[in-house]
């Protein structure tokens, strides 16, 4: 017997790992419009290697979706409102890195 997880961590701590790296899990997360395609590229994947690159793209995916504010952020975004200047982005990446 091994007491090894049966999932493997999430790369990052946060809503990820509420979403099982299965493909129940992740599809049961994905909004309905979304939850077809991943099924259709479950299904089409010739190998292993396939498979993985399906879950690990569709497991982001289905990770994203449970932010409740996705939605109005991408709705802003393309509109123009409430952007930040890149050398805002900038000037708080650089303040984050200097605090080490």
């Amino acid at each position: 017997m091994s007491a090894e997880p049966l999932e493997p961590s999430p790369p990052f701590p946060g809503p990820g790992g509420e979403v099982p790296r299965t493909v129940e899990g992740i599809g049961e997360r994905l909004p309905e419009d979304k939850r077809a395609l991943f099924v259709e590229q479950v299904e089409a994947a010739e190998s292993d290697a396939d498979l993985d690159e399906v879950m690990l793209v569709w497991w982001g995916q289905a990770v994203l979706a449970q932010d409740p504010g996705r939605e109005k952020r991408l709705a802003d975004a393309r509109a123009g409102r409430d952007l930040v200047p890149l050398s805002e982005v900038q000037r708080r990446l650089q303040r984050r890195e200097d605090a080490g």
